[in-house]
């Protein structure tokens, strides 16, 4: 049986640094960073950075929801609106979705865990579960196809992703809303600075100084759409989705494999699932937390599966911009690598001067390279040693 080919018709995104796609894809060229002091509250350490959301309080819903669906309904709405599909349509109606998160419903939960009684604990009580987001974007969109939920911390949206592919390319679905979302909260703030992986001066990945990343949040939606659904119904395609792979490193908690095995693996698995060689690939958005470990170990992957090729591979890292946005972070960072595809140009890593040796790849600094991108890969890795590589192409 031969796969139907998935394709991406429509984008929404909510980041630090833009408020949709259009506005994400002139920061990206332009270089533009939203990281700033945090004021969603207070940290309660010496640094205080991050890339929060201006997220007007008039949005899909107001304040029913959690921060989290709050921006994933934001974002919901654009992707649709962006691929043309009617609202309350037979195409969307019969749309399904997958929602990655990392740390979910947070707020809600802090909140729980407060003062909160009566009638506003109950209403937290109906965010905090992780498939909340889900279920309320589906609600306020009527979707009434597939629908699940992942959570593999920095993974998840791309698994999300991939999952949704393979909704479509077994025939199951022709449309698919996927991505994911995650929002600041004091939780994940604390959690990661006790882990002294948060900088102390500023995200500068693959950089021989980098001494941690930055946090963001936001949302990334996409509608995957089957290639002939699309072209009958004039669709605009921002990229075709080729193939996808996943592994695990089985080696620690939250550090990943000096070697960057399970990374090596999942990028070996989706050039294969895309049918790509190494040597068609014309650009690797990295993970580029810009931590001590991650780095070294992804550029040690990406050196072992594509060889000599990487002196004609340019690399780059979107977190100086946007912040390490958790869950949300591989549908962010793919729609950012499509949108920048689109239009002839790699985004710079920011805030990097000097490469680490260990670190030797063509690493894009400075300002975006103008370049035409026929063929990409994206890559994410999380806690738990959990890898994701998608491979997509132009159109």
């Amino acid at each position: 049986m031969t796969a139907h080919r998935v394709v991406v018709t429509g984008i929404g995104v909510v980041t630090a640094n833009a408020a949709n796609a259009s506005e994400y894809a002139g920061a990206l060229r332009a270089g533009r960073s939203g990281i700033r002091d945090l004021t969603l509250f207070d940290p309660g350490f010496p640094f205080r950075q991050a890339g929060q959301v201006d997220l007007p309080e008039d949005g899909p819903e107001g304040k029913r929801h959690d921060r989290v669906s709050r921006l994933a309904l934001t974002a919901g709405e654009q992707a649709v609106a962006d691929a043309g599909l009617e609202r309350g349509g037979p195409a969307l109606a019969a749309a399904g979705l997958c929602v990655g998160t990392s740390r979910g419903p947070a707020q809600s939960l802090e909140l729980l865990l407060g003062p909160a009684e009566g009638e506003a604990a109950r209403g937290l009580m109906r965010e905090v579960p992780f498939y909340s987001i889900a279920r309320n974007l589906a609600r306020h969109l009527g979707l009434s196809g597939p629908s699940s939920t992942v959570t593999m911390a920095c993974v998840s949206s791309s698994l999300a992703i991939g999952r949704a592919m393979d909704t479509i390319r077994r025939g199951r679905a022709r449309v698919m809303l996927a991505g994911g979302a995650d929002s600041l909260t004091n939780l994940s703030f604390s959690g990661f600075s006790v882990l002294r992986a948060m900088t102390r001066t500023t995200c500068r990945p693959f950089d021989r100084n980098r001494d941690g990343m930055v946090l963001g949040e936001g949302a990334g939606l996409l509608i995957l759409e089957e290639l002939d659904h699309a072209r009958a119904r004039g669709a605009r395609c921002y990229g075709e989705l080729l193939g996808w792979g996943t592994a695990g490193d089985a080696h620690h908690a939250t550090s990943p494999h000096p070697e960057g095995r399970g990374l090596a693996a999942a990028l070996a698995s989706a050039l294969r699932d895309a049918r790509t060689a190494p040597e068609e690939i014309d650009h690797a958005n990295l993970h580029g937390t810009g931590t001590p470990a991650n780095d070294p170990a992804e550029c040690q992957a990406v050196r072992s599966v594509f060889g000599a090729h990487c002196e004609k591979l340019p690399v780059n890292s979107l977190k100086p911009m946007i912040g390490h946005t958790l869950g949300a972070a591989g549908a962010l960072e793919l729609a950012g690598s499509l949108l920048a595809m689109l239009g002839g140009f790699i985004p710079p890593t920011l805030n990097s001067r000097e490469t680490d040796p260990r670190c030797d790849l063509d690493v894009v600094t400075g300002a975006a390279r103008e370049t035409a991108v026929r063929t990409l890969v994206s890559t994410k890795s999380a806690f738990g040693g959990a890898n994701v590589a998608i491979v997509a192409r132009a159109v």
